[in-house]
């Protein structure tokens, strides 16, 4: 794992694709650490995730 200065990121997701991102965050070996909440918008979830190394950022993108 390439250490990088950690950045903070907020992802909204429609709850519908919510499965695929978890499970392609499993599938990488969970790259970064995230956190799920509700948002105010309906249908919608926000997740928070701290990239702190180059695979993490790969997973991101």
């Amino acid at each position: 794992m390439t250490p990088r200065i950690p950045k903070n990121y907020i992802v909204q997701i429609d709850n519908f694709h919510l499965g695929e991102f978890i499970y392609y965050w499993n599938y990488y070996k969970q790259p970064c650490s995230l956190l799920l909440q509700k948002p105010n918008t309906e249908g919608l979830t926000a997740i928070k995730l701290v990239v702190d190394s180059d695979e993490a950022a790969s997973f991101l993108l």
